[in-house]
């Protein structure tokens, strides 16, 4: 457990180190591909196509999986949260798309904290993350 927690430690103060800063918006608003669950990308790999994260200027997020995600980011020092988020409830044939749905949707109901660094935007919460390349 203090290995995980000092790795975690280690990790987040370098990529605070060279990140534009986490409370800056403006770097949110992109189209963005899940790449990993909590530093594996095993059941991303799996998917026939990536699931998307597109954040417009609005702070609208749209999540395209199997399901669709749609809500209203609000933003809150490092925090993210997205308020009314709507879901489609299709029923998911790959476990791995069910997953990844899953754990993204946990990411934006958080309360969860978010950091930008160039083309990756980590969300994570006490006991998960995201990680997710921009694409463009």
């Amino acid at each position: 457990m203090k290995k995980i927690l000092l790795s975690t430690l280690l990790l987040t103060s370098l990529l605070t180190g060279c990140s534009s800063s986490p409370k800056d918006a403006a770097a949110l608003p992109s189209t963005w591909a899940v790449m990993a669950i909590d530093g594996h990308s095993e059941p991303v790999d799996a998917l026939p196509k990536q699931p998307e994260l597109v954040i417009d200027n609005n702070l609208t997020v749209t999540y395209h999986g199997c399901n669709t995600l749609k809500g209203k980011l609000t933003l809150t020092g490092q925090n993210l949260l997205t308020k009314n988020l709507a879901s489609t409830r299709k029923m998911c044939i790959q476990n791995e798309q069910a997953i990844v749905d899953g754990f993204v949707k946990r990411m934006l109901t958080g309360p969860s904290d978010y950091l930008v660094n160039q083309n990756t935007l980590i969300i994570s919460s006490e006991r998960h993350t995201v990680t997710f390349k921009k694409v463009k």
